[in-house]
């Protein structure tokens, strides 16, 4: 009885699968500017067809969304999606990649990893800007 019982809820789950509609996956990893460490923590947007997700990357850097294949606010096979990615003690980039078709099943996948690069305040911007004068002028005068 078990045997049968088992195998009914098997082939329920299965069955299922097939009637299930198919995603998009979108994942990967935020890194430091050189790729050599992860960033926790850090604030994901996820926008594909002018569909925005946002998350919050893991401990160990990961972060993931999902989008439906077809209907409204969908993201399908061979469509381009940009992921920008922030930490206050990291900065910011964002990295651009395209959807997969039936990666995993019916899933449509992508994987776009983005390495955050510090963003120079105002004060810095500045200080380039004037080192720039600076170094253009003492070269004109020689």
């Amino acid at each position: 009885m078990k045997k049968v019982f088992s195998l009914m809820i098997l082939s329920l789950l299965v069955l299922s699968m097939g009637i299930a509609s198919a995603s998009t996956l979108i994942a990967g990893k935020i890194y430091n500017a050189d790729y050599s460490d992860t960033i926790a923590d850090a604030d994901v947007t996820v926008t594909c067809n002018g569909n925005i997700q946002t998350t919050t990357s893991l401990s160990d850097g990961a972060y993931a969304v999902t989008y439906n294949e077809t209907g409204s606010g969908s993201c399908d096979n061979g469509d381009t999606l940009n992921v920008y990615a922030s930490h206050p003690d990291y900065g910011a980039n964002s990295k651009t990649g395209v959807i997969n078709n039936d990666v995993f099943g019916t899933w449509d996948f992508a994987i776009v990893n983005v390495p955050l690069v510090p963003e120079f305040g105002v004060f810095v911007g500045l200080l380039t800007i004037l080192s720039a004068f600076g170094v253009f002028f003492i070269i004109r005068k020689e």
